[in-house]
């Protein structure tokens, strides 16, 4: 069973976010030439806001997943070394031989994800 990796997902899902967008402003480009260039001006009602919609969208995706990257490179559950703390043993009194470089709780070096915090130990 593979782990819920939530910040691949949010790249994921803003990189799709952009490419919808970028595909949404060139049909409406191309939907206000095809209309300017068979005279169907009033088509343009249609076409003009369109293009203001794509705009907007392409420029707040881009702001949301730099928010994203920021917020991601200061991540909570990452401690710097002096901060962790050494193993310990758990309640069964079975010793540990490792912590969690994320939440610092004792695990066992058979494991591959934390018991705690639920991220992968590698």
């Amino acid at each position: 069973m593979m782990a819920w990796d939530r910040d691949k997902e949010r790249k994921v899902a803003g990189t799709y976010s952009i490419g919808i967008s970028i595909f949404g402003l060139v049909f409406a480009i191309f939907w206000c030439c095809a209309a300017g260039s068979m005279g169907a001006w009033f088509m343009l009602i249609f076409g003009i806001p369109f293009v203001g919609m794509m705009i907007f969208r392409l420029v707040t995706s881009i702001k949301m997943m730099q928010k994203e990257k920021a917020k991601s490179s200061t991540d909570p559950w990452d401690r710097p070394a002096a901060e962790q703390t050494p193993p310990q043993s758990d309640a069964f009194g079975s010793s540990t031989n490792g912590y969690c470089p994320y939440c610092g709780s004792a695990v066992h070096e058979t494991f591959q994800f934390c018991p705690k915090c639920g991220r992968r130990l590698s």
